[in-house]
Parts: structure tokens; C-alpha cells; sequence
């Protein structure tokens, strides 16, 4: 196993370490600061490693089908989780409600059964830079929710600073979620626009 993809297998134990890790601390309901705090260091530590895997496989020439099915399919599997767990958290659902990360996950399930089929049928239909912009809030929305709670819990006293956080996290959230509903509207319209292109291939 090469480098990358090495990194990437070490982000889905990272996933699976910050999932087990939300649990065991019961994030839900303790009120300890520092334990929300390790939380968003642990998913931190998750979602950075992207960079990396896809960086040294370009970089050596190590792209391999296993690191480009796997690395994404970690990305849904940190993400998708994180959302999961923090919908299941009353102190985050003024953030993330249950709606809203069903209408996120939803919408991953869509463009990867898209890509799925449309690959199926020998057309490359590979990543957006807009696609790429919504993983990249979503790997900073979540963390700042956990990192907004570990605030509440240590300085809840400090109105100011705290409203401040709220603000920032509550409209980094909505950025995320506008940018992930745009990105997977324009992926249904390019599948359209393939899947059209193909059939008008075809009975030409």
C-alpha cells in the first residue's frame, strides 16, 4: 500500500477514533469545555489529511483506483458522521437540525449514485471545484460547532465573545448549506446535460 493511500486509511481511523470518541465522552451531554474541544481536534485531524493523501499522489504519480474510490468515499463517511452525531446533540440543533442534514446527506447519496451511473456508461464525471468548496466548509463548519460549545461551557459568562462565535458559526453553517444545495443542483445539470449529449449520440 502506497503512501496516500496509507493516509487515507489513517483518516477513516481518525473517523472512526472522533466517532468513538463523541460517544465515549457523551458530547451530548457533558460539561466539561475540553472534551468538545478534543472532539474538533480529533475531526480536525480527520478531514486535513485530505490534503495530503491527494497532494503526494499527484505528486509521486501513486493515483490508484483504491485512493480514488476510497477518498471520497472517507470524506462522506467524517462528514456524513459528524452531522449525524451533532443532529442527535440539543445544544447543536440550532445549527445543524435533523432537516438540514438530511437534505446534506441527501444530496451526497444523489451525486454519487449520478457519477456512478453516468461512469457505468464510459463518461468521465469528475469532481467540481464548487463540489470541492462545499467539502471544504463542511470540514470547517463542523469542527466550529464543537469549538462554539466548548466556548459556551468555559467562558459562559462571556456574552460578547460567545455571541460573536454564535454569529460566525451559525453563518458559516448556512454558507455551507446554500453552497452544498447549489453544488449538487449543478451536478444534476451536468448528469442532465451527459445524459442528453449521449442520447443524442446515439440517434444521430
Amino acid at each position: 500500500m502506497n503512501l496516500p493511500n496509507k493516509i487515507t486509511v489513517g483518516r477513516f481511523a481518525l473517523a472512526l477514533g472522533f466517532f468513538a470518541f463523541f460517544v465515549w465522552a457523551d458530547l451530548e451531554h457533558s460539561t466539561q469545555w475540553w472534551r468538545p474541544l478534543a472532539g474538533a481536534l480529533v475531526f480536525g485531524l480527520a478531514v486535513v489529511g485530505d490534503a495530503f493523501d491527494g497532494y503526494y499522489a499527484r505528486k509521486l504519480g501513486l493515483q490508484t483506483d483504491f485512493g480514488r474510490i476510497a477518498d471520497p468515499v472517507v470524506d462522506k463517511v467524517i462528514v456524513s458522521g459528524g452531522l449525524i452525531l451533532l443532529a442527535g446533540c440539543e445544544w447543536a440543533r440550532p445549527y445543524f437540525p435533523p432537516w438540514m442534514v438530511v437534505l446534506i446527506i441527501g444530496r451526497e447519496f444523489l451525486v454519487n449514485g449520478l457519477r456512478g451511473f453516468i461512469e457505468a456508461r464510459g463518461v468521465a464525471f469528475p469532481a467540481r471545484w464548487d463540489g470541492k468548496l462545499k467539502m471544504i466548509l463542511q470540514c470547517f463548519a463542523i469542527p466550529f460547532v464543537l469549538l462554539w460549545r466548548a466556548l459556551d461551557l468555559s467562558q459562559p459568562g462571556e456574552r460578547t465573545l460567545l455571541k460573536l462565535m454564535d454569529i460566525t458559526t451559525l453563518s458559516l453553517v448556512w454558507l455551507t448549506f446554500v453552497m452544498t444545495i447549489v453544488s449538487g443542483v449543478r451536478y444534476v445539470t451536468a448528469a442532465a446535460h451527459v445524459l442528453r449529449s449521449q442520447g443524442e449520440a446515439r440517434g444521430s
